[in-house]
C-alpha cells in the first residue's frame, strides 16, 4: 500500500491539480492508496501568491490579509474534517472550486454554504472553525511538514508500507508520476490480479 502525505495551499491551482490526480489514481487502485491532504503556511507561500496577484510584497497590510485569508481557509478546511476525511476533502475541493476556479471572494457566506451544500452539520462547524483544536491541528500539521524538510506546495511524502520505512519526495504530483510510481512497486499488478480472482470463471466452449 501506499500512503501519500500531499502538503497543499488551500488556494493554489497547481495543488488542486494535485488532489484530483491522487483521488483519480486512488479510485482506479482502491485500497491500495492512502492519502491525506495537509495545509500548508509559511512566507515563501505568501509571496508567491502576492507576485501571481502583481501585488507589492513589501505592503504589510496586504501581507497579513493574505496570511490571513490562508489561515482562515485552512481552519474551516480543518474544522470540516473533524465530520470525517471524506466529508473534509469534498468541503475542499468545493471551497477551492469558488475560490481558486470560479474566482469568488472568501465569505462567511460563501464558507458556511459550502458546508451545508456538502451536508456538514453546519453549527459544529461553526464552533469547530474557531476552535482551539483547529488551531492545534493547524500547528501539528506545519509540524509535521518541517519534520518532513517540506516547504513548497504540491509536494507529496510517499511511503511503500509494504516495502520500507523511507519515504519518497515527489515534487512535482501527477497523475502519470504517481501512477509509475504504483507500477514500479508491483501494485498496479497487485490490483489486477485481485480483480482477476474475483472475476467469476469463464467456462470456454
Amino acid at each position: 500500500m501506499l500512503e501519500v502525505y500531499l502538503f497543499i495551499n488551500p488556494l493554489g491551482s497547481r495543488c488542486m491539480k494535485s488532489e484530483k490526480s491522487i483521488l483519480r489514481l486512488a479510485d482506479q487502485i482502491f485500497g491500495e492508496v492512502s492519502y491525506q491532504f495537509i495545509p500548508l503556511l509559511n512566507p515563501q507561500m505568501i509571496d508567491q501568491r502576492m507576485k501571481v496577484n502583481n501585488l507589492d510584497c513589501h505592503n504589510l497590510s496586504l501581507r497579513n490579509q493574505q496570511f490571513n485569508l490562508h489561515y482562515r481557509t485552512i481552519l474551516d478546511y480543518k474544522a470540516a474534517l473533524f465530520q470525517g476525511k471524506k466529508k473534509g476533502r469534498l468541503f475542499l475541493l468545493n471551497l477551492q472550486d469558488q475560490l481558486v476556479e470560479q474566482d469568488v471572494p472568501y465569505s462567511e457566506k460563501l464558507v458556511f454554504d459550502v458546508a451545508d451544500q456538502v451536508n456538514l452539520d453546519v453549527d459544529m462547524f461553526g464552533e469547530d472553525r474557531n476552535s482551539e483544536l483547529a488551531q492545534r491541528a493547524f500547528q501539528a500539521d506545519q509540524r509535521l511538514a518541517s519534520e518532513m524538510n517540506v516547504a513548497d506546495p504540491s509536494t507529496a511524502i510517499i511511503y511503500n508500507a509494504d516495502v520500507s520505512d523511507c519515504g519518497l519526495m515527489l515534487s512535482d504530483v501527477t497523475y502519470q508520476s504517481l501512477y509509475e510510481i504504483c507500477e514500479n512497486s508491483g501494485l498496479l499488478a497487485k490490483q489486477a490480479l485481485a480483480r482477476q480472482k474475483q472475476a467469476p470463471n469463464l467456462h470456454i466452449l
